[in-house]
């Protein structure tokens, strides 16, 4: 009997533990507090979503039990209906432990963090399903939370070539864009303007820079780009841009040891001439081109020059200003320095390769600052202005070219040139 009542006592007191486990188990629970807050901003394809679901977990007694939050969004799937460009990024706040899968046809390409997901590319047209699993760790503000974002899009990606006008004027430069797509080819131009290249700007944009000659003669004419089988054709109406005459005297001292000096042309020929034949297969400049120096503009772009009463005009192709004895020089924009000498004609000169055979050139410069081979960026002093070589007095004189042909300036600075143009 006293045995019985021995375990009636363990029992009871196992019973009591118990109910005081359990009564401290609730009361925890019950106020425990799960801690909700927004869920992370995620944009993906450059559109702002909201999670499907969001699950918000709290621990209770050091994580022997969690009590959670669970909340679902009326949109179970983010539709983003046609895209029609291959780069889709996704963008997220930086710590937070993600996984995304990419599928199509309910096959998954891909499945990784979002960091590795900046490294893959689609690589063809289709319907596609996103989804988004985001973890953001407890802290001491808000509970765990595990979100859910849905996307499906169809992708219809398809090239693009883009002419930047139908129209120019002497002088005036123009661009064609294009966009591959998902096409493996590179695109072929073929012009009545010189011989433009395209230069990459990304895996698959191309930019090619068409001159336009400041004495092409005005009319009609082409300019055809070829994809694989693609070709598309844009007419231009070349305009007459008006340009003034100048009559120059130049003495003879100065004449003859320049334009008359039997070691001149050759000169010419092997140290600025040949450089209308080279390119560089990479854009280097990004801002507008500037101003070298800034003093009166003592001879127009284009005009028709007299010199020393010579019936037979010449042209000037670039602009003189007429700026102070050792005034800075700076670089009009980014690129690769393909000449840094004293030439016959042009006394001290540096020539910048810009890409593409976009090419500056500064003339009569007093001192030179940089040296053939040079990567200069834009506004960097490269020289001071000087009265070498064929010069009448302190200026610089400055020109734009494309291969042999001479092109304005103007409007690379005041940001109209359709150099400027990127396909929108």
């Amino acid at each position: 009997m006293k045995k019985s009542n021995k375990y009636k006592k363990i029992i009871i007191a196992i019973i009591a533990t118990a109910c005081v486990c359990a009564g401290v188990v609730t009361y925890a629970y019950v106020t425990t507090e799960v801690r909700t807050s927004q869920p992370p901003a995620v944009s993906f394809a450059s559109q702002t979503a909201t999670p499907a679901s969001s699950l918000w977990v709290e621990p209770v007694l050091g994580g022997l039990l969690t009590k959670s939050i669970n909340e679902t969004s009326n949109i179970e799937t983010f539709d983003l209906g046609t895209i029609t460009v291959k780069a889709l990024p996704m963008e997220i706040q930086e710590g937070l432990e993600t996984l995304l899968t990419v599928s199509t046809e309910g096959t998954s390409i891909f499945q990784g963090t979002t960091e590795e997901y900046r490294e893959f590319n689609f690589s063809q047209n289709g319907q596609y399903e996103v989804t988004l699993n985001v973890v953001s760790p407890k802290s001491t503000d808000i509970s765990r939370g595990e979100f859910t974002y849905k996307f499906s899009f169809v992708l219809d990606v398809q090239p693009k070539i883009l002419f930047s006008s139908d129209k120019a004027l002497q002088g005036d430069i123009l661009a064609v864009y294009v966009n591959n797509g998902f096409m493996t080819e590179h695109p072929i131009i073929d012009t009545d303007f010189g011989e433009p290249v395209f230069l990459p700007l990304s895996a698959d944009e191309y930019i090619a820079y068409v001159p336009i000659n400041y004495s092409k003669s005005i009319g009609k004419y082409a300019i055809t780009v070829s994809l694989g089988e693609i070709k598309k054709t844009q007419s231009i109406i070349v305009t007459e841009r008006n340009y003034s005459v100048q009559h120059m005297t130049v003495s003879n001292e100065t004449t003859q040891a320049t334009m008359n000096n039997p070691k001149g042309p050759d000169n010419w020929a092997t140290r600025i001439k040949v450089l209308w034949n080279t390119y560089d297969e990479e854009k280097y400049w990004t801002d507008t081109f500037i101003q070298p120096c800034f003093a009166r503009i003592s001879t127009e772009f284009g005009l028709y020059r007299y010199t020393n009463n010579n019936p037979n005009p010449s042209r000037h192709t670039g602009i003189d200003i007429a700026a102070n004895p050792d005034t800075p020089v700076q670089a009009s924009n980014a690129g690769r320095v393909v000449r840094a000498e004293e030439i016959i004609y042009t006394g001290n000169t540096v020539v910048i390769e810009h890409g593409g055979s976009l090419k500056t050139y500064y003339y009569h410069m007093n001192s030179l600052d940089v040296k053939e081979g040079d990567m200069v960026e834009r506004g960097q002093i490269i020289g001071k202005v000087g009265s070498t070589g064929y010069s009448t007095g302190a200026h610089l004189h400055f020109e734009v070219k494309m291969g042999s042909n001479s092109l304005s300036p103007w409007e690379l600075f005041d940001g109209t040139s359709k150099i400027y143009f990127m396909g929108e």
